[in-house]
């Protein structure tokens, strides 16, 4: 009886799969069939707006990014706005994919080695931390937090895992303890803030390079951006962890007495070979963040504003991979990384350019639309009514669906919002992007939120509560300080 019920589930799962696949093809191929909800909107504009909904769709539920990614490419050259040839080339032959397969082949040499486990142990198995569970909880999310920032999030989360089922374990205790509970939601949420801190190694920098199309004239201030993001980034840690007892009765009593002997009797000393990778790689971040402030006809700043960003990044790599060890091997071993490479992510920042030029596109009407419709209602708003209406928008909806697909529908209705207010910029380049990676609530919101799902030692009610509350808690942080950066920076 019972298997003849799980039959019906799956058999039920799979009509559900396919009825969702057929509906987005549809909408993707036949977008241009439906009328214009708006005189400004042209058929064209339908047809895009059709692949876009129908793409994020597929994001968001059926469990992968790379062929509904392949998908909407093939479907874009339908529509009429270009030829399937223009948008292979527009989207792979952007200038972002080969960027990010660059910082993606230094990051993932960088987990490869093992570097960032060394430096996670390190950090976590100071004994300054050892009698202090508040600051020895902060610590040790700030660790991942922080080589997040030059990894990836993903990677990241298992490792932590792995050592709090470790640490779980030496205490005596179980993962189903209110504390690890609570650890291992946070975790996934300290991971993913320090992946968004640098945004030019994922579908950030997407979002990035659709700000400034749809800001012309406006750079996004990469340095301003990551300042910025670290600390809000910290603030939501510290207070996650300062709560986490008077909002969630978290009892701290396993890691009060919690000694970290075994994690530092690890090997933790970086090899010539992980050192050499993590300095290429931090010396390639300044300098892209240096392309936002050398301008003038000094030899260095021309030489860094001729290279950009993927000539930055591209030299990056060759050194790596022109440099041997010891053992005549290439310290990046580039043939070897790329067969571990993840390529859905690439793939889907990509396409996600080539809809956002082609969303924006004079000929399919859409910011003609947004301008009639909503500027008359947001004109004479403050800065603050502002941010607020869009951090609280995109974080509402990046929890309903693909954050990436949620920040590419938002920009192109925030700038001209933002440009009718009187908004720095810069501040709202960091509003529109940054308030698009907080989705962690429900398992459609980003790659990571099926992980928390998926996780034995979790129950739904408990990530519902805990990532609910750190959304939250960015709404309330976000809504004060980006409203007082736009009021003192220039």
């Amino acid at each position: 009886m019972a298997e003849q019920l799980k039959g019906q589930i799956n058999q039920q799962k799979t009509a559900s799969y396919y009825a969702i696949v057929v509906i987005c093809v549809l909408l993707m191929f036949c977008g241009q069939f439906i009328p214009p909800f708006a005189p400004e909107i042209t058929p064209v504009g339908m047809g895009v707006l059709g692949v876009f909904v129908g793409v994020v769709i597929l994001w968001s539920t059926v469990g992968g990014s790379i062929w509904p990614s392949i998908l909407a490419v093939v479907a874009l050259g339908c529509t009429g706005y270009t030829t399937v040839s223009g948008a292979v080339t527009a989207s792979l032959g952007s200038f972002m994919v080969f960027n990010m397969i660059c910082v993606t082949a230094m990051t993932s040499a960088l987990t490869a080695t093992g570097a960032d486990v060394k430096m996670a142990r390190w950090l976590i198995s100071r004994k300054a931390w050892e009698g202090k569970p508040y600051l020895f909880t902060f610590v040790f999310l700030f660790a991942f937090f922080l080589i997040s920032s030059v990894t990836f999030a993903f990677a990241m989360i298992f490792i932590c895992w792995t050592i709090l089922r470790k640490m779980a374990e030496e205490m005596g205790t179980s993962m189903r303890h209110p504390y690890f509970v609570a650890m291992t939601i946070y975790s996934v949420v300290a991971t993913s803030l320090g992946e968004f801190v640098i945004p030019l190694k994922g579908w950030q920098f997407a979002l990035c390079n659709a700000f400034i199309k749809n800001a012309e004239g406006v750079n996004v201030n990469f340095g301003l951006y990551i300042v910025t993001t670290f600390f809000l980034g910290i603030a939501v840690l510290v207070i996650l962890v300062l709560t986490m007892r008077p909002l969630f009765k978290v009892d701290f009593t396993p890691v009060r007495n919690y000694r970290s002997d075994e994690l530092a009797k690890e090997d933790n000393r970086l090899s010539t070979d992980q050192t050499i990778i993590i300095v290429v790689l931090i010396v390639s971040i300044l300098l892209s963040i240096a392309t936002n402030y050398l301008k003038g006809d000094g030899l260095f700043a021309r030489i860094i504003n001729t290279l950009s960003l993927p000539g930055i990044f591209g030299l990056a790599v060759v050194i790596l991979c022109a440099v041997k060890n010891r053992e005549g091997k290439s310290i990046l071993e580039f043939g070897k990384v790329m067969s571990g490479m993840v390529w859905g992510p690439i793939l889907l920042v990509g396409i996600a350019t080539c809809l956002s030029s082609a969303l924006t596109a004079k000929e399919c009407g859409f910011m003609s639309f947004f301008s009639r419709t909503l500027l008359p209602v947001m004109d004479g708003k403050s800065v603050f009514f502002v941010y607020a209406f869009i951090i609280i928008v995109a974080c509402v909806l990046t929890n309903l669906a693909s954050n990436m697909g949620i920040g590419m529908m938002m920009i192109p209705i925030s700038v001209p919002i933002c440009m009718a207010a009187g908004c720095n910029m810069n501040v709202a380049a960091m509003v529109c992007i940054y308030s698009a990676c907080y989705g962690f609530i429900l398992p459609g919101a980003a790659a990571v939120s099926p992980l928390m799902y998926s996780n034995p030692d979790l129950t739904k009610k408990e990530i519902l509560k805990h990532t609910s509350y750190t959304v939250l808690l960015y709404i309330i942080i976000g809504c004060i300080v980006f409203p007082i950066l736009d009021a003192i920076l220039p």
